[in-house]
């Protein structure tokens, strides 16, 4: 059995690491300021919502969202990320995905809150934004296209994602469901959340794998990129496809064979490649709670208190990193930057950060501590787990 009070505690710290990223204009950082990220990027202000949303926050939920729709650009997207100010501080291309999520997320606080008005308020940002993916539907395959996604590693990315397309088919979902229910269908909408899933459901699933693929990349160079990837898990978390379906169970049956990590345990993003891993190759407690969740609404409690146990166990007062991994891992990645001469500033603090850390000492190194993103994943987890199994 999961330890309730340590799993309370940590939600109750959850809670407050969502409150103290939340600035005073209602963005969400997504570390505390004086750590690695002290920016707002659209996917993560996106998953505060939610987890603010699960803990019942309609408040804070409602101004996240009101500042990050206040950054849109004149395309209908989102930038990459903004400052504390909402001005634009992107240094890497827009990701399609958090301009899906941003949408997705404000559906989903609308369909939560009843607040149509909100909704209707924002009516011309979100047909701008829908016009957006719209454009990026990349050719007959009926698949969104993008430069980078979740994963942001330009050489596996560029192309047709798999994280990018869940978001953009749930985003469109949502706001359908919301055009519904305010008595202004839109069933445009639906048809193009059904032709994303469908082309994901045809050209993203590789029958030899028994997966879904991580990217079908195009235009400079055309390949299949089938190795396992944690991204998958946006096709259930966001509800693309149904937890039961043959395919996400044989997909998900890969990704904990193979992205298990063996030393530590917890869920790895992708497979180990030399010169991606930032911070060093390990496991993502906010990867391992969405597998939980999906344990959970499958009914599947001692798999999902696994899971569970494990974000315990790796929690450090009460607060969850973005990653750990080895120390010798860890090392490795410092000297491999180090002298390609790209630590930038950012990497210094997550650096000294992970070093500073008392788990160091005892051989892992625990990356950009607290992050919001694990934080949000645990509070609906742990809603989720309680629901199913608890609250009768």
């Amino acid at each position: 059995m999961t330890d309730r009070k340590k799993a309370d505690e940590l939600y109750r710290s959850s809670i407050k690491v969502l409150r103290s990223v939340q600035t005073k204009n209602g963005g969400c950082l997504a570390t505390p300021k004086g750590k690695r990220y002290p920016y707002i990027y659209p996917r993560d202000n996106a998953v505060c919502v939610l987890g603010f949303l699960s803990a019942g926050l309609y408040v804070e939920a409602k101004k996240a969202l009101n500042f990050i729709m206040k950054t849109q650009l004149d395309s209908g997207a989102f930038p990459q990320r903004v400052d504390v100010r909402g001005r634009d501080a992107s240094y890497k291309p827009i990701q399609i995905d958090g301009t899906a999520l941003t949408l997705y997320s404000l559906a989903r606080y609308v369909l939560s809150s009843g607040d149509y008005g909100f909704w209707k308020r924002h009516a011309d940002a979100v047909n701008r934004a829908m016009r957006y993916i719209e454009k990026n539907i990349y050719n007959e395959k009926g698949l969104v296209f993008t430069p980078n996604s979740v994963h942001e590693f330009p050489p596996m990315e560029e192309g047709l994602e798999i994280w990018a397309n869940a978001a953009c088919a749930a985003a469109a979902k949502q706001a359908h469901a919301v055009s519904l229910e305010a008595g202004t269908e839109r069933r445009e909408w639906l048809q193009l959340s059904k032709t994303i899933i469908k082309g994901i459901d045809k050209y993203m699933w590789n029958s030899r794998t028994g997966s879904f693929v991580k990217v079908i990349r195009l235009r400079e160079s055309s390949s299949v990129d089938i190795d396992p990837d944690a991204g998958i898990l946006g096709l259930v978390e966001f509800g693309v496809f149904d937890d039961s379906n043959d395919k996400i169970l044989s997909s998900i049956r890969r990704i904990e064979r193979e992205l298990w990590n063996r030393e530590l345990g917890g869920l790895c993003r992708y497979p180990k490649y030399e010169g991606r891993n930032n911070g060093g190759w390990g496991p993502w407690p906010h990867f391992t709670l969405m597998l939980c969740s999906h344990y959970i609404r499958l009914g599947e409690r001692k798999k999902a208190e696994r899971l569970l146990d494990w974000t315990l166990k790796v929690s450090r007062n009460n607060l969850l990193p973005e990653h750990i991994s080895t120390k010798k891992e860890f090392l490795e990645y410092v000297h491999d930057f180090r002298e390609a001469g790209i630590l930038r500033k950012d990497r210094l603090v997550m650096i000294r950060n992970a070093m500073r850390n008392p788990m160091y000492k005892k051989g892992i190194a625990y990356i950009s501590l607290p992050l919001a993103w694990p934080h949000a994943e645990f509070i609906k987890a742990w809603n989720l787990y309680n629901e199913r199994f608890i609250e009768r």
